[in-house]
């Protein structure tokens, strides 16, 4: 990621999207105070509220506020039913001592119902020094959130009312936190507001969210919820009942516009991301953002669905073929696409593909290695963002007969499913092997001499297994946004020899686990660096003159004769 702290990459009033996330746990978290049940202090309330910790996911183009924490009041003496009088610019004025002026309601829109929407609720000092101290302790944020009858509208009295707070908790949080606000209610709508410091003016800058996403496994519902909130949102995608009839049948029309909406990330065009790049397209999804440094060549032409032979001539990029592809297949209208041609590894901003991928609501991935899945799966789950891994294992006997452990694999990582390493989509080991520089590359090992990477193994790859792996990916899919598949199990595989058997896993993370924790966005320092293989493929870079211990560039001791 860029040098600096997360708010000077990307402000809110900058971004062409404002997203405010959940992840799953969380939010249900949240509603447990706001809207809880009948042996709550708070029940029976028409208004309450909450303080949340809030962290902030820097996109290329949109920026994500994720509430990664909610801080519990401790009583309903944290919460406070005002009945004072009001000043002269609509605040209401405390008739006791305990609470900071941070009103929530005195909203007089139109759309507003409910007494107490006129009358208000205040924060306590107490419960306002608890949810700084968290966030300090954290490095997050803060967001305030309370509920009112009727719509969600903002009033001038919560804009105004929060502005004064965000100005007197600047200076306490951390270096570059973020604040925010946000108005749900009882139907499950949102508002959220996020403000930022106004150069040359000492009033905030306010800017409204366009997008509300609740992330992770649930029964009975999508796990991934995106709801459109803001003025800004785009109209959205078209549904061609026409040539989206069969689909339509299937999910409705409703279902059909959540696929327009969705912005998805591709990474690797080769054989499975190229058949993703066209089914993607023809499904109707609104974005596809494609990721990938390889080039078209004879050798990966037999698998690279929908390209042409004058492509592989020309060494025509892959995402560029991909693109092609997906804009000749695309029913979405309107339909957008975006390549990186660099590496989900890299961390150089000439080549680095993180950005653009934290501006998708699901990635997608169909790479053979073990360095972008380990940096993909951080992704997951500090930025919230669903991350469907596929490939295929083919073992075959001298004969060319299917082993037993020939497999097709799926995984999910992200908010409420383990982590990819302990799904063991990756291994330590791999991503240490890969680390290292091409030409010092042993077998699975650093040894004398090396090996020509031009001359390493390629694993087999067969067009039509590969197909599986697509289809097994697009289901997974399915199930994340739509909640067409009842459940979504951490790791699905399939094997090959005998098609009949096939199973699910449920993979459940180590006591030991390290993985980011979830929902810290920026704050989490994905494990990037130099990619080797990119970098070799280009010939982009100088051969080192000493072996590399890892992507941070360290030389390794034994190789100085200590």
């Amino acid at each position: 990621m860029p040098d600096g702290t997360p708010a000077d990459w990307l402000q809110a009033a900058d971004a062409d999207e404002v997203h405010l996330a959940f992840p799953r746990e969380v939010y249900d978290d949240l509603q447990s105070v706001l809207f809880p049940d009948e042996d709550h202090p708070f029940h029976g309330m028409n208004e309450r509220g909450a303080f949340a910790i809030l962290a902030k996911s820097t996109g290329a183009s949109r920026v994500t506020y994720i509430v990664e924490d909610v801080v519990h009041p401790e009583s309903s003496d944290d919460l406070s039913l005002n009945r004072g009088s009001t000043s002269d610019d609509g605040v209401g004025q405390s008739t006791g001592g305990g609470f900071i002026e941070s009103l929530f309601g005195g909203n007089s829109d139109s759309d507003i119902a409910g007494s107490d929407s006129m009358l208000g609720y205040q924060f306590s000092e107490d419960y306002h020094e608890r949810a700084i101290e968290h966030a300090q302790e954290r490095g997050g944020g803060i967001i305030r959130v309370h509920t009112q009858p009727g719509g969600v509208t903002a009033s001038s009295i919560d804009t105004k009312s929060a502005a004064r707070v965000y100005k007197e908790d600047e200076g306490r949080l951390p270096p570059g936190a973020p604040f925010g606000a946000a108005i749900t209610n009882s139907d499950g709508d949102w508002s959220m507001r996020v403000y930022e410091p106004t150069r040359d003016s000492d009033e905030p800058t306010v800017t409204h969210a366009d997008a509300v996403r609740i992330i992770g496994p649930t029964p009975g519902r999508p796990a991934l919820e995106k709801q459109q909130t803001g003025s800004r949102s785009s109209a959205g995608s078209e549904v061609n009942a026409e040539e989206q009839d069969s689909t339509i049948q299937l999910w409705g029309s409703d279902g059909q516009a959540v696929l327009g909406e969705l912005t998805v990330g591709v990474v690797g065009c080769g054989g499975v991301g190229s058949i993703l790049a066209e089914d993607l397209a023809r499904l109707g999804v609104g974005e596809l953002v494609f990721v990938d440094f390889d080039r078209l060549e004879r050798a990966n032409f037999n698998r690279a669905q929908g390209a042409q032979r004058i492509e592989v001539e020309q060494e025509r990029l892959k995402t560029r073929v991909a693109e092609r592809v997906a804009h000749e297949s695309a029913t979405a209208e309107p339909f957008a696409t975006r390549v990186v041609d660099g590496s989900v590894v890299e961390d150089d901003p000439e080549y680095m593909a993180v950005p653009n991928l934290l501006d998708c609501d699901i990635i997608l991935s169909g790479v053979d290695a073990a360095r972008p899945r380990q940096v993909l799966g951080a992704l997951a789950r500090a930025h919230c963002i669903p991350v469907i891994d596929g490939g295929s294992r083919l073992h075959a006997a001298d004969d060319g007969v299917l082993e037993p452990e020939a497999k097709v694999e799926t995984a999910v990582a992200g908010p409420g499913w383990p982590c990819f390493e302990c799904q063991r989509v990756w291994r330590q080991e791999d991503v240490d092997w890969e680390s290292d520089h091409p030409e010092f590359r042993g077998e699975r090992g650093y040894v004398d001499g090396g090996v020509d990477p031009d001359e390493e193994d390629r694993d087999p790859s067969v067009i039509g297994v590969n197909k599986i792996v697509a289809g097994l990916m697009q289901l997974r899919l399915f199930g994340v946004v739509l909640g067409v598949v009842d459940g979504v199990e951490s790791t699905l595989r399939l094997r090959l020899k005998d098609v009949d058997t096939n199973w699910s896993t449920k993979w459940g993370c180590k006591p030991s686990c390290d993985a980011p924790r979830i929902g810290v966005g920026d704050r989490e320092q994905l494990p990037t660096g130099t990619d080797w293989a990119m970098r070799y493929e280009r010939d982009d870079i100088e051969m080192p003159e000493l072996k590399t211990q890892d992507a941070s560039g360290l030389v390794d001791d034994d190789l100085l004769g200590e």
